[in-house]
């Protein structure tokens, strides 16, 4: 069994900029609003698997730290990221990024792609359900637009 929130009828969502290093037109430092859909699989404990309004919080306070930034990849192995007296320095091919790091987000992962968000939002979801032993997995999408997106599942316990 399943639940399941949409960003797009919950407001689960974030606009950010971000850039593809190694991408030939995503490269270009670019923007989306990302909505943010969620599934948790399990089975009721106490008439729920999880409250709605609980993981729809929680989604948000994920997100939230994306909105309005740009999100930087901090292990790509194409782009050279430095943060030095509060300025964030990312240099790719030709080009160089520099901005105020409080403008930032840094995404631990190689690239910034709706499938690394979507990693991203699993897996800290998953660090904030682990003790709800109803869940056992949980499947995050990241959507660019509409019917544009990744998803990525994890299992919330083995």
């Amino acid at each position: 069994m399943f639940l399941e929130v949409d960003g797009w009828k919950t407001d689960i969502r974030f606009s950010a900029a971000h850039f593809i290093p190694s991408h030939d037109k995503c490269s270009r430092l670019h923007g989306h609003d990302y909505f943010v859909r969620a599934r948790v699989f399990g089975e009721p404990e106490n008439e729920f698997i999880i409250d709605y309004l609980e993981l729809i919080q929680l989604l948000k306070i994920i997100v939230k730290p994306m909105d309005h930034r740009i999100i930087v990849p901090d292990s790509s192995g194409t782009a050279n990221v430095s943060v030095k007296d509060g300025v964030c320095t990312v240099k790719y091919l030709e080009k160089e990024i520099r901005v105020s790091d409080s403008d930032t987000f840094h995404l631990p992962a190689p690239s910034s792609s709706s499938e690394e968000l979507s990693k991203y939002i699993a897996t800290e979801l998953q660090k904030r359900v682990a003790e709800n032993q109803s869940i056992e997995k949980i499947q995050v999408c990241v959507d660019e637009g509409p019917g544009m997106g990744a998803c990525h599942e994890i299992r919330n316990r083995q």
